[in-house]
């Protein structure tokens, strides 16, 4: 067994004529928390759908878990937890519903089922909605549904497409924990954000894309040294967050966000 859940090497992407990726390279650690951050059309979503089988690639090569999506997409599916970015739950059916439904689509028996839903009903804080129909749910037990149902196979690595997107600060910093907890436990998660404080909190490594293109590509504590000369005590993997790390940055230093936006204006005056 390698040391990588993911090797991604020169993953390119065109739509007709349009460069969505780039001879894109990176890989992920197993146990890892790796980030993919970036503005709008930066090439976020393209890479994690071709990751979860969702879109294919015009060019390059992919390993995950010692799997080739091309030839073993049904196995890569089965250890992988997927969170889109839009919300595709069933919105007439219960909580308790759409999690035993999607569980089917694992082979998962009647017993087991019932078991690691309650599980997860519990440890995502919403077993009080368990009845409820998802339409009357707001944004962030819908959320939270959504990483529930991720989990039901009890994957080996998850995926997530700007989980937090639109959620209130009380909400973001319930899924921060979460996350970290998950984490903490051995599963290997790949997520994008546009939140670059969320990006600071949570990564421990991350490439930055502007333009369907890998700018920089390194450690979270890495890329804010160097680029603030100090030294920086990156993100607590054993942590919990408080309600103020949803609000609060270094003071007088660069913050992640001031970081990427010096260099996407240097790459895009290099391309003019």
């Amino acid at each position: 067994m390698n040391d990588y859940a993911i090797s991604v090497e020169n993953l390119t992407k065109f739509y007709n004529d349009f460069s969505a990726l780039n001879n894109i390279s990176f890989r992920i650690k197993r146990g890892d928390f790796f980030g993919i951050i970036g503005p709008n059309g930066a090439g976020k979503t393209t890479i994690l759908k071709i990751l979860y089988s969702v879109v294919i690639p015009s060019a390059g090569s992919i390993d995950i878990l010692g799997l080739s999506p091309t030839n073993d997409s049904k196995k890569i599916k089965s250890r992988l937890g997927v969170v889109p970015q839009d919300d595709n739950l069933d919105e007439d059916l219960s909580v308790f519903e759409n999690l035993i439904i999607y569980s089917m689509y694992f082979g998962i028996n009647k017993k087991e089922s019932f078991r690691r839903v309650s599980e997860l009903l519990d440890f995502f804080n919403i077993a009080e909605k368990k009845d409820s129909k998802v339409i009357n749910l707001s944004g962030g037990y819908r959320r939270r549904l959504l990483l529930a149902r991720a989990l039901i196979n009890s994957p080996d690595i998850i995926i997530l497409d700007e989980p937090t997107i639109g959620l209130d600060p009380e909400y973001r910093l319930n899924i921060w924990n979460k996350l970290k907890l998950l984490n903490k436990s051995g599963i290997t998660i790949l997520m994008s954000t546009h939140y670059m404080d969320e990006a600071e909190k949570l990564f421990r490594n991350v490439i930055l894309l502007n333009h369907g293109k890998i700018v920089l590509n390194g450690s979270m504590d890495y890329i804010l040294n160097k680029n603030n000369n100090e030294n920086i005590n990156g993100a607590s993997n054993n942590m919990a967050y408080k309600k103020e790390d949803v609000y609060n940055n270094n003071k007088g230093l660069k913050s992640l966000e001031e970081i990427f936006m010096d260099i996407v204006k240097n790459e895009n005056f290099k391309s003019n």
